[in-house]
């Protein structure tokens, strides 16, 4: 999911003074209104589908406001107070994020589960230091994090952003102006030099956010590199303003109305599918510059959708809603995870509850505090300047004080009604005894023959048991949060599927190396939460199999190359599948396994491949062994609910219950259809993943899964004795 938001600074264009008069553009505030209105209802409903393109509203907004606050500073004092200055933002930014983060960080410790929490608390850190947006690059682009749980506070990644911007941006300026100010004398040639070198700032950031979207899409998404070009759009604009402060009125109507369609259209022809930020952020970019400049000669009153008291109020606010939006989502969902109308209703309106409380009971009072603000004259002696502090605060006191009472009454209504709300939709958390494992079975009669007993039936009365239970059982072992910390750490083959040069084959075989019969498992991340149930077969078969497990997690065993964006995936895939195949084609063993995700995807070179596609692929690569009739396709368990996502103290195994996609049903008869026509064999992964069409959670007292795909290693073991007996089956073993 992608998230965006606001700048945090204020629209203020009078002189940067401390004594000045303020006025507030009221079409600016509107483009925030218009911006952060079209960012919710993008997470919240999905549309429109380019929602997420408010960010680059914000970003421009942003650029403009700061370097304009900077160039006029320095004409109304000579200089510039980079004291004032942050000491301005951080009253302004502060005190609303830090009230969000802690507040998140305690709903998370009570509605997540052990691990998602403790995620958000580093999350929590991250977005504090304002550097959460190289830390959301660095989690997407981790293969074993690629299917975590979405952070409630992963949208702070654009403040990041910005308070890069905020840090770096003033100082450079402040430099810029400052050696101009030695070459130059006039006013006007100072500032065409400065434009000119942000000019350049942003061709070269734009060219970068170009060449990043194509290489490394999710970093360049959150870089602030690939960013800083629309932040120097808007500081461009403001250095220019003395250019466009004499446009006249019917070229200022023109240039507004056509800017706020320009916004508008952006939020519907962007998409999840649209390289971005390059190029296509230069729409909303240039359509926000527009508005932008349509203002600079003086209020667009004609602009009526963005002048008018509600989108002004809302402009207002938008920063404590886009800060709150996020995270209430998140929660919400969690409470109630069917989004029905009602639901969905219940988000907005309390996204805006919370957000007109924060806004009045923390950001605005804060932001007019005297706090990190100089009062009484430096000349003035150590009591005089104690005295007017005291002065200012007790006026601070004063005007805002009623306002503290009625936003606290406020917050006291939405906690009682958020409380009541968790008691509702809270359905039972862990429970000391689990469901039953299903009936043992029945020992035979004396003198009578036993009959063969198959396990799959062991595993499918745990599994329906687990199916329909209501709470979560006590002895899991590991527990479900264990389960979900460590992945695919205690798995004994993970280097044998890590990213680098091939392993060794034999530190990746198991069972008597003189074994007669010889296997080899190979394939993706699935065949990697396989491995230890082969190891177990290979232990168990008494010397007469030795079993290689091996391969790459995230690489497609196909003969084209598919695309993913784990770092050094594509670049180790093609080596390692040679490798494989040359190992497996001079050894000739009478079994190869093969296991692959059922999922869709697209070629190295972006074109999209069908199930058709991907399974002539596979069988392409595995005529490469020379094992054709001794090749055995082991389907992955089909698609479950995130893990991380589903299982909760506030949540049952109910919203753990997945039932069979069709992708994975439409890959299954496919692949069979292949095999039979080469003679090779086809498992299903069904007997031990799912009863009666529902796949749960758990099974017995093992968790299955540890994400949405990939089984736990204790799991895996588990169901070796399943697998024995489905090859037997076929006659195989």
């Amino acid at each position: 999911m992608k998230t965006v938001g606001p700048d945090a600074e204020t629209t203020e264009i009078a002189a940067a003074t401390p004594n000045a008069r303020r006025a507030v553009r009221a079409d600016i505030q509107g483009l925030r209104a218009l911006a952060v209105v079209a960012v919710i209802l993008n997470h919240v409903i999905g549309w429109p589908a380019g929602g997420f393109a408010g960010v680059d509203v914000f970003f421009v907004i942003s650029g403009f406001l700061i370097t304009g606050l900077i160039v006029r500073d320095l004409d109304a004092n000579g200089r510039v107070s980079l004291r004032r200055f942050y000491g301005k933002r951080l009253r302004r930014i502060l005190p609303a994020a830090v009230t969000v983060l802690v507040a998140t960080s305690v709903a998370a410790w009570f509605l997540f589960n052990r691990p998602r929490a403790v995620a958000t608390l580093w999350d929590a850190v991250y977005s504090f230091f304002f550097v959460s947006n190289w830390h959301f690059a660095a989690e997407g682009t981790d293969y074993f994090h690629a299917t975590d749980a979405v952070s409630p506070l992963q949208h702070f990644w654009s403040l990041s952003v910005e308070e890069q911007f905020y840090l770096v941006w003033p100082w450079l300026l402040v430099i810029l102006l400052f050696v101009t100010a030695k070459l130059v004398r006039t006013r006007a040639r100072r500032l065409l030099i400065v434009g000119a070198v942000v000019a350049v700032v942003i061709a070269v950031s734009f060219a970068f956010a170009l060449w990043e979207t194509a290489a490394n899409p999710t970093v360049a998404y959150f870089s602030t590199f690939s960013r800083a070009w629309e932040l120097g759009a808007g500081a461009l604009l403001a250095v220019a303003a003395p250019l466009f402060a004499k446009l006249p009125i019917a070229v200022r109507f023109v240039l507004g109305w056509l800017g706020l369609a320009g916004v508008v259209w952006s939020f519907f022809v962007v998409s999840s599918e649209t390289p971005f930020p390059g190029p296509w952020a230069a729409l909303p970019v240039a359509a926000t510059a527009l508005v932008v400049v349509a203002g600079i000669g003086g209020p667009q009153r004609y602009l009526f959708p963005l002048h008018n008291p509600v989108s002004v109020f809302l402009g207002d606010i938008s920063y404590s809603l886009y800060l709150w939006h996020f995270p209430i989502l998140v929660f919400l969902l969690m409470l109630m995870p069917q989004q029905t109308q009602t639901v969905t209703l219940i988000i907005l309106g309390l996204t805006l509850a919370v957000s007109m409380v924060s806004y009045f009971l923390v950001e605005q009072p804060i932001h007019r505090s005297p706090w990190l603000q100089r009062v009484g004259s430096q000349e003035s002696d150590a009591e005089a300047r104690r005295d007017a502090r005291r002065d200012a605060w007790q006026s601070w006191r004063d005007r805002f004080s009623a306002q503290f009472i009625l936003s606290s009454l406020g917050l006291v209504v939405i906690v009682v009604a958020v409380v009541v709300t968790a008691q509702v939709t809270v359905r039972g958390g862990p429970s000391a005894a689990g469901p039953g494992g299903g009936a043992p079975a029945a020992a035979p009669a004396d003198g009578a023959a036993a009959a063969p007993v198959n396990p799959e039936d062991q595993l499918q009365a745990d599994l329906a048991a687990a199916a329909s239970a209501t709470e979560w059982p006590g002895n899991l072992s590991p527990s479900l949060d264990d389960a979900i910390s460590h992945t695919s750490d205690r798995n004994p083959a993970k280097k044998c599927f890590d990213i680098g040069s091939t392993p060794d084959f034999g530190s990746c075989t198991w069972g008597d190396g003189n074994a007669p019969n010889h296997l080899y498992l190979v394939g993706d991340s699935t065949a990697l939460a396989y491995a230890p149930a082969f190891k177990a077969l290979a232990e168990s078969s008494g010397g007469q199999w030795k079993i290689t497990t091996i391969g790459l997690y995230g690489c497609r065993f196909t003969d084209v190359l598919m695309q993913n964006d784990g770092a050094g995936v594509m670049d180790a895939c093609p080596q390692r599948k040679d490798d494989i195949a040359r190992e497996i084609a001079a050894n000739a063993p009478q079994l190869v396994v093969v296991s692959n995700a059922f999922a869709l995807g697209k070629s190295a070179d972006g074109r999209a491949l069908s199930t058709t596609d991907i399974v002539a692929s596979t069988g392409a690569e595995v005529a490469q062994y020379g094992a054709a009739g001794r090749v055995v396709y082991l389907a992955p368990p089909p698609l479950g609910a995130s893990l991380g996502q589903c299982y909760s103290p506030v949540s049952s195994p109910q919203s753990c219950n997945v039932g069979v996609d069709q992708a994975w049903q439409d890959f299954l008869a496919a692949t069979t259809a292949a095999a039979s026509a080469t003679g090779d064999h086809v498992v299903s992964s069904l007997p031990f993943s799912c009863a009666n069409g529902v796949c749960p959670a758990f099974a017995g007292t093992l968790p299955t899964k540890y994400d949405t795909v990939h089984m736990t290693p204790e799991y895996s073991a588990h169901i070796a004795p399943a697998l024995r007996w489905e090859f037997a089956a076929q006659g195989l073993m």
